[in-house]
């Protein structure tokens, strides 16, 4: 597929099976270094199990992966020793308060107390947590937790950031404080989301997944123009009592509605359509008095990808 050398993470037809189930099915992507890229799919798509592979906790049936060009079946230290994970949910430890939680965990990655202390430091403060190093973590707010997961995963400076449905559960203002966060950081990310939103928002690729399988691999904007369907309405200065002929042909879906005073039709670019026939109504003699476009969202292209026959 791709010299595995060149990129932070590479997947091969990774594969996992349980027992009849196929979880993830032969995916396969690049991710670029100092990328922000999101794996968006709904409940159930197989995020989490693609995630759990990279991370050590689950095993592939058949393909594999590799961080920096190590294998993730068969170096799995030094994939581990590249990689920063915030889950969903917190797992701290409730005896240790929010800064001793950090330190622990750099603790596992070798680094000195010395370091560690000065690390925890800097991220609670880029977390706006540092007024918090003296708590308990069940103390702690969604939002702080959430933020505190972040935190833990950077203690050990890693070239990647792999997150799993971050922002799950919490209300729109601290989704937003934490977006911010993350733009923020200069690292490559993995995010894996069902928001749509946050999705087009933050990355700057985007892998649609669903029922296991990978079914789209680009930047938003350009899966919009790919697959979209922008619709243009175009108000004319007097009524017409059909369309025009050039409008007719096929792929044009094109229809008058409002008493024929506007001409509705349907196209990938909304943009080049609406310049065109603007210019060929005007030649035909008709006047155009507004032109609206209604542009195709990332919404759009997902649920066409991913809709399921019942």
């Amino acid at each position: 597929m791709s010299d595995v050398d060149s990129y932070p993470v590479v997947l091969e037809d990774l594969t996992k099976e349980f027992g009849d189930l196929v979880a993830v099915d032969s995916a396969s992507f690049n991710i670029f270094e100092g990328e922000f890229f999101g794996l968006l799919g709904p409940n159930g798509a197989g995020k989490t199990t693609l995630i759990n592979m990279l991370i050590g906790l689950a095993t592939p049936t058949s393909g594999t992966a590799y961080v920096y060009g190590n294998d993730i079946t068969k170096e799995y230290r030094k994939v581990h020793s590249r990689i920063g994970f915030a889950p969903s949910e917190g797992n701290f430890d409730r005896e240790y308060n929010t800064m001793e939680n950090l330190e622990y965990h750099a603790g596992y990655f070798g680094v000195s107390r010395e370091e560690r202390e000065r690390r925890a430091e800097k991220y609670l403060n880029m977390f706006d947590l540092w007024d918090k190093r003296d708590k308990k973590t069940y103390q702690l707010s969604t939002g702080m937790k959430t933020k505190l997961l972040f935190a833990r995963a950077l203690m050990s400076e890693p070239d990647i950031l792999i997150l799993d449905e971050p922002t799950s559960g919490l209300d729109v203002e601290t989704r937003k404080k934490v977006h911010t966060y993350l733009e923020e950081l200069d690292r490559t990310i993995l995010l894996t989301t069902h928001q749509i939103e946050e999705a087009e928002k933050l990355c700057d690729r985007v892998a649609i997944m669903n029922d296991g399988e990978i079914l789209a691999v680009e930047p938003p904007e350009k899966l919009k123009r790919k697959g979209g369907t922008d619709v243009v309405e175009i108000s004319l200065e007097e009524r017409i009592d059909q369309v025009p002929e050039f409008l007719s042909r096929e792929e044009f879906q094109t229809s008058l509605v409002d008493g024929g005073t506007k001409i509705r039709t349907v196209a990938p670019d909304g943009n080049e359509i609406a310049a065109e026939v603007s210019e060929r109504l005007f030649r035909s003699g008709l006047e155009v008095k507004s032109i609206d476009i209604e542009k195709s969202s990332l919404e759009d292209i997902f649920l066409r990808l991913t809709e399921r026959e019942d």
